[in-house]
This record gives structure tokens, C-alpha cells and sequence, in this order.
């Protein structure tokens, strides 16, 4: 049953709605496909990234505020598709670490996140056993479908983004 496929009928209620067949909700719904994929993929890169101490998540932190010379929380949250509660919750751990630091901004300007050296110098080691689990990723699902997967993923965001 491709459930995707087929127009919602009209003027349903809660109570006149048919009931869903759960395994074919479960086959064909995008937020379970995309969060059991995160899950599967999160953990290759948790296990690559282990030596460091760091996380997937946090690695991907590092990346967005290492992106630039620094970045406000709100920018950050935004590229990360994260409220500002959860980042400023994984952003403490980081700090702690003394991977970056929040520089005051003038007058009324935002906090700045920026990576310290120490940031910096974890940041590297962690690249170099990204840069493997990313290679064996793509090599596994070749190249074309890596980047069909990473363009569909970039519109699926934005879709949602808009909801």
C-alpha cells in the first residue's frame, strides 16, 4: 500500500477516519525512515569519533561554528535545525571542555560562539576520523546516491522548515 500515493479524503474527523494499518504507516512514514536512518548513521559516526571524546552531534557543532570566525547561538541553532533550549544545552558540555567560548558582542550584538585552540586542535583530530566514516559511507552507497541522498535530505529541511 503506498499510502503517500493516495489523496486524504475530505471532511474527515478523528471518529469518521479509517483506522491505519500500522505496518503500512510504518513503511511508507518519512519521520521513522529518516530518524532510524539518522540512528544508523549517527552511531558510524559516534563509534569513528569516540577516540576524541566527542559525539556526532558535537562534532557537527564544532563544524558550524568553526565554519566562521564566529557565529551568534541564533545562527547556529538555525543552520543546525535546533531550538535554542537544546543548543544552548549541548553547547555547555563544549564549553566545559573548553572547546569554545562565547565572546561578548558591542552594545546590544549577541554573545559570539567561537572555537578556542584547544576547539581548534580537537576539532582537527576529529576531522581526520570523519573524513573515514564519511569515505565509507559514500563508498557504500556510491557516490550518485550519496549525493542524491544528501540533496533529498537538504529538500526534505527546507520542506519542513516551511511547515
Amino acid at each position: 500500500m503506498y499510502m503517500h500515493h493516495m489523496k486524504p479524503p475530505t471532511g474527515l474527523t478523528a471518529e469518521s477516519a479509517p483506522p491505519l494499518d500500522p505496518e503500512a504507516l510504518v513503511q511508507v512514514c518519512l519521520c521513522h525512515h529518516v530518524r532510524r536512518a539518522a540512528r544508523a548513521i549517527s552511531r558510524v559516526f559516534d563509534e569513528a569519533l569516540a577516540p576524541t571524546g566527542l559525539r556526532a552531534s558535537q562534532f557537527n557543532i564544532l563544524a558550524v561554528i568553526g565554519a566562521r570566525d564566529s557565529r551568534t547561538a541564533a545562527e547556529a541553532a538555525l543552520l543546525l535545525a535546533m531550538d535554542r533550549t537544546t543548543l544552548s544545552r549541548n553547547l555547555k558540555p563544549l564549553r566545559e571542555a573548553g572547546y569554545i567560548t562565547a565572546e561578548g558582542g558591542a552594545g546590544r550584538r549577541p554573545d559570539a560562539l567561537v572555537l578556542t585552540i584547544t576547539g581548534q586542535a580537537v576539532f582537527a583530530r576529529a576531522a581526520l576520523l570523519w573524513r573515514q566514516a564519511q569515505s565509507g559511507l559514500t563508498q557504500g552507497l556510491g557516490a550518485g546516491q550519496a549525493g542524491t541522498l544528501l540533496q533529498a535530505l537538504e529538500a526534505a529541511a527546507r520542506v519542513a522548515a516551511q511547515q
